[in-house]
């Protein structure tokens, strides 16, 4: 008698559909982001950006699939290293779309860029891992005995139904972008608050750093 192992068990699916749609609809910092780059760019920069996230996810769900979720588990200084980086690349982007709030918009916006700005801000995010880490292995169902292809599936699904997401947020966002183009005291406050939300999440990450310090100092 045969007693192999189950390779992926979709009947969790359900249950992993909820908490999936839970967890898009409450905000955070790819929402965020992509309130912000919607914004300052339009639908077009929101489009790519998007995709930039979610290739940023992939990186993280095939890390996670392959186990090495733990090693930022087991070492915050690499995490909190990538966080920096992160706070820094956020920054410069608030920096420099402060200093060009206001000025025209042109069709030539070089798309290679706009999905890179996606993919380093959510690379730059090793919390990602530690949630992957910690939510897909409640899903593996039968699937315990080699859960790689169980993790890549649930991670396939969330990411899709997280690209939707951030599509529908960059585009509501851009649409409104688009709408007042020709307005251009408008457009510099739109541009101004879009550099604000990057340098909200910069701050953000920085204080993430201190207070996993504090905790970490408080324990030992």
């Amino acid at each position: 008698m045969a007693t192999g192992y189950t390779l992926i068990d979709v009947s969790v699916l359900p249950a992993f559909l909820i908490a999936v749609m839970v967890i898009l609809l409450a905000p955070g910092p790819d929402m965020a982001f992509m309130i912000a780059t919607g914004l300052g760019g339009g639908r077009r920069a929101a489009t790519l950006a998007a995709f930039g996230i979610t290739a940023g996810v992939s990186v993280y769900v095939i890390l996670t699939a392959l186990g090495l979720g733990a090693f930022l588990a087991a070492a915050p200084s690499a995490a909190d290293a990538i966080r920096l980086a992160g706070a820094a690349y956020l920054a410069y982007l608030a920096w420099t779309t402060w200093r060009s709030s206001g000025s025209p918009v042109t069709a030539s916006a070089a798309p290679a860029r706009v999905f890179r700005r996606g993919f380093l801000v959510n690379l730059s995010n090793p919390k990602i891992m530690l949630f992957f880490t910690a939510f897909l292995p409640q899903f593996l169902g039968e699937a315990t005995a080699n859960p790689v292809f169980q993790l890549l599936m649930l991670g396939v699904v969330l990411q899709a139904l997280g690209l939707l997401s951030d599509l529908a947020v960059g585009y509501a966002a851009g649409a409104v972008r688009d709408w007042v183009l020709l307005r251009s005291r408008v457009r510099v406050l739109l541009d101004r608050l879009s550099a604000g939300v990057y340098g909200g999440l910069a701050g953000f990450l920085v204080i993430d750093v201190v207070r996993n310090h504090l905790l970490a100092d408080s324990t030992t």
